[in-house]
Order: C-alpha cells, then sequence, then structure tokens
C-alpha cells in the first residue's frame, strides 16, 4: 500500500553535548492545509507568470496567490532558513492549542533570541532522500540553544515553508510539555517518509 508518513524527534543535550533526553520518535498527523495547496501550485506550475494558482493563507493569516517566474531568484517550497532565522524552516512554540487543518502558523512561536523566553535557532541540517529498508526517508534537523538564563517550556514544533517572499505553515505538532533549561540546547528532527 502506498503512502506518505510524517515523524518527528525531539532531543534534549547539556552544554557539553551530553544527550539528556531522547524523545521517542513520534508520528505526526499534522500536515496542513497549506502544504497541499503549495504542492498545488507546483504542480499547475502556478510559479509562471502568466498563470496564478490557488490562494495560500501565510502565517499572517493573509491570503496570498504565488504566480512569479521560475527564473527569478524567489524562493519556492524552501524549508532552508539559515542560522538565526525564525521566519522559516523548523520552528518552536509554547501553545498547546489542539492541531487543526486549518491552522496557519504556531499557536505562539517562540522568537529567535537570547532574551527571556527566547531560543537561539540553528542552521538546518539535512540528510537527503534515500532508501531505507522498505522506506524512503527525507530527513530534516535544527537546533535551539537555550541561552536566555532561564528555562523555556516548547509545546509545539512544525515547519514553515518560504514561497514567493511570503510564509506558510505546512506542518504543526503539539509537542507536549518540554522544558530546556539554560545553555541545554533542543533537537527537532522531522523525517518524511514514503512506503510503496
Amino acid at each position: 500500500m502506498a503512502q506518505i508518513k510524517l515523524y518527528y524527534q525531539l532531543t534534549i543535550k547539556d552544554r557539553n553535548g551530553k544527550t539528556v533526553r531522547r524523545f521517542h520518535k513520534r508520528k505526526s498527523r499534522s500536515f496542513v492545509q497549506q502544504f497541499l495547496k503549495l504542492l498545488n501550485c507546483h504542480m499547475e506550475h502556478a510559479y509562471n507568470v502568466d498563470h496564478t494558482g490557488p490562494q495560500v493563507t501565510d502565517t499572517s493569516n493573509t491570503a496570498q496567490t504565488i504566480a512569479f517566474s521560475p527564473y527569478t531568484a524567489k524562493a519556492f517550497f524552501a524549508v532552508d532558513a539559515p542560522e538565526d532565522d525564525d521566519t522559516y524552516g523548523i520552528v518552536v512554540g509554547s501553545s498547546n492549542a489542539a492541531e487543526a487543518n486549518t491552522d496557519y502558523k504556531l499557536g505562539t512561536q517562540i522568537s529567535d533570541g537570547t532574551a527571556a523566553g527566547e531560543l537561539d535557532y540553528g542552521a538546518h541540517v539535512w540528510t537527503d532522500a534515500q532508501v531505507v529498508g522498505a522506506n524512503v526517508d527525507l530527513q530534516i534537523q535544527r537546533t535551539f540553544i537555550n541561552n536566555s538564563g532561564g528555562n523555556v517550556t516548547v509545546e509545539e514544533c512544525g515547519i514553515y515553508a518560504e514561497s514567493s517572499n511570503y510564509y506558510f505553515c505546512i506542518i504543526r505538532d503539539v509537542t507536549g510539555t518540554v522544558t530546556i533549561a539554560d545553555n541545554q540546547t533542543l533537537t527537532v528532527d522531522y523525517t518524511i517518509r514514503t512506503t510503496v
């Protein structure tokens, strides 16, 4: 049976890189509607200047039409945000509100930084799509460092994609309470898996 699955795993390490806690890999059920709408844009070639695809709700709750030339330098479905950029890529937050298909952002995103309640967003690490046993896996990982001077509590994680200079939530998961002490790091690892 052909299928696509999504998993995420959380790991907390101390300042020396020693694992303090590794959570079990969890099955995500939280692709939200923007995921398929952006995929729809790709499949319809909605990024051509002479064609517009479906409207997609961005993280500011504004409906955007994705339409631009494929020959420009604008990103499309990009999730590879660099270090210290909390506008896209893997993101974390502090809301435990239940997931919904209509989610267009995290409930309460935790900002990049070193002030109270903030986490320092690291760069992304990729494992390119490859055959793993009977599956094909694509892994995306990002580390968040707590230099805030106190505890930071994470309750949700997800992925924002950049397309045509807008940002769209494509995945949102409620993690349960995950407390990161000062000088600890949280690593969020997403695996997208297809199985024939």
